[in-house]
């Protein structure tokens, strides 16, 4: 089973590879792009720093379309490749500052990477019918990001070798944060019960996502 631990691409770089230097039992890293449309230090900067601390792991970075345009995203295709990341696309939230381009779609921009060479997915909500996820995991892409991780009666319906469940963690520490995002959670005690309801999928991975509480991310292996 793999996993993987998401960085949260704070403005202190030191503060960051320090983070990055402590997370050596995960498989990999996914690194989201100016969460919830406010800014921060671009994936790509975030990869490359990983890329120098670990030469191996794989890093899945978060691409939004909503502020670039397709010149800027083939020069963030091109950063991809040269770190050898895998790109997930989204839309993203309404930008905090400036105007949305809306120049290109996730789907778009995913075949456009795949066509130079790198790895690429999409988003997968589990709140959409699953019609519509049925049509999104027959698309071309490479990996799929889930969110929206709530109702697992539909992993029966579907083909989970190319998904990355985002497990969004709560603890006593990050209770707060974790209620401002509106995304399905699960408490740390129950984490466990989970991973086992989940075993007998055969997924790409989990991606666990602990907002506010690096110490617990750290240490997630001891309660998988």
């Amino acid at each position: 089973m793999k996993i993987y631990a998401e960085i949260y691409p704070s403005r202190n770089l030191e503060n960051v590879k320090r983070e990055i230097e402590k997370l050596a039992d995960f498989d990999g890293f996914n690194i989201p792009d100016n969460p919830l449309g406010y800014p921060t230090m671009p994936p790509e900067l975030i990869g490359y720093i990983v890329r120098e601390i670990f030469q191996h792991k794989e890093i899945i970075m978060n691409q939004r379309l909503k502020d670039i345009n397709e010149l800027k995203l083939r020069s963030i295709i091109t950063a991809a490749r040269a770190i050898n990341a895998s790109m997930i696309f989204t839309q993203g939230d309404k930008p905090r500052f400036g105007k949305e381009f809306n120049e290109i779609d996730s789907i778009g921009a995913m075949k456009l990477a795949i066509k130079r060479g790198v790895e690429a997915g999409v988003i997968l909500s589990f709140r959409k019918s699953i019609e519509d996820i049925k049509k999104r995991i027959n698309s071309e892409a490479n990996i799929f990001l889930v969110v929206n991780f709530g109702e697992t009666a539909i992993l029966n319906q579907i083909n989970t070798e190319k998904l990355i469940p985002y497990i969004i963690i709560r603890t006593e520490k990050n209770e707060p944060i974790v209620d401002k995002i509106h995304q399905p959670a699960v408490d740390l005690n129950d984490l466990h019960y989970l991973m086992q309801q989940l075993s007998s999928y055969k997924f790409r991975g989990f991606l666990f996502s602990i907002p506010g509480d690096n110490e617990t991310l750290i240490n997630i292996k001891n309660y998988l």
